[in-house]
């Protein structure tokens, strides 16, 4: 393994480092943030023939990627913890879709962005081990009736049409100049399911009957100081990160989580 590198710190203004590894199919990195988070990103480019396909294909890897994650996560624990220590087992996969070419008509482009953001419409998730996709004819019925996920909230403008849903992030840049890039995309992303994870954390304790504990900088001040930074503009902070950035928050629910969390940790 690589020495772990500091990392420029994301939109929460959370320190974090990162380590480069090997993954057999992506670009893999780990953010590890300092509050003892540790978030994998993987980055894989894929040319599905239906929207289907890369349905099953997500709910399929995830599988694979989450226990892949736990071994790797496993391996570096037993380096540096006492043996016999249990690692946690990975909680959560999160998507963002950028939609680069593709031969959508445009009258059927906005369906397809809807189906990227929340591709579980298209799949039979009914035994987890064996993900099935429900037929060509399935999605060619979602975009005859323009199919729109109720709590998906769009954050399109000029240059950029996207989607943000529970669990994923659809982007597809009209102009490559000045659309957001993934990687501002990613990097608010990983910031926001840090402290979803950390608010999940502390609200697991509070229901198991135990005191929330968090050392230093990283008790009530951290978290309202994150919670500022993600929740108000900025004076540099274009519309379109505006839009992003009140879309992702709406649809992560993180600032109700982020506050329970806060008042759970008062002095």
């Amino acid at each position: 393994m690589e020495p772990r590198h500091a990392a420029p710190e994301g939109p929460g203004g959370l320190e974090r480092r990162t380590l480069p590894v090997d993954h057999p199919s992506a670009r893999a990195v780990l953010y590890l943030y300092a509050c003892g988070l540790a978030l994998l990103h993987l980055e894989q480019a894929r040319r599905p023939d239906t929207l289907t396909d890369l349905a099953v294909w997500r709910y399929r890897t995830y599988l694979d990627d989450r226990a892949w994650t736990g071994r790797l996560l496993t391996l570096l624990l037993d380096a540096v913890l006492p043996p016999g220590t249990v690692c946690p087992e990975p909680s959560y996969v999160l998507s963002v879709y950028e939609l680069g070419a593709h031969a959508f008509p445009p009258e059927q482009l906005p369906t397809a962005m809807q189906l990227l953001a929340t591709p579980s419409v298209l799949v039979d998730r009914r035994d987890p081990t064996n993900i099935v996709g429900l037929g060509e004819d399935a999605e060619q019925a979602l975009f005859t009736g323009r199919w729109e996920h109720p709590d998906a909230v769009e954050f399109s403008g000029a240059v950029s049409m996207g989607l943000a849903g529970w669990s994923g992030i659809a982007y597809h840049p009209l102009s490559t100049e000045r659309a957001l890039t993934t990687g501002e995309i990613v990097d608010l992303e990983l910031d926001v399911q840090a402290l979803w994870a950390v608010s999940i954390h502390v609200q697991a304790l509070i229901e198991a009957g135990q005191d929330p504990v968090m050392h230093g900088e990283y008790r009530r001040s951290c978290l309202a100081s994150a919670y500022s930074r993600l929740t108000q503009s900025g004076p540099t902070e274009t519309v379109q990160h505006r839009l992003m950035r009140k879309a992702i928050l709406a649809t992560s629910e993180l600032p109700e989580r982020l506050a329970a969390a806060r008042d759970a940790l008062r002095p």
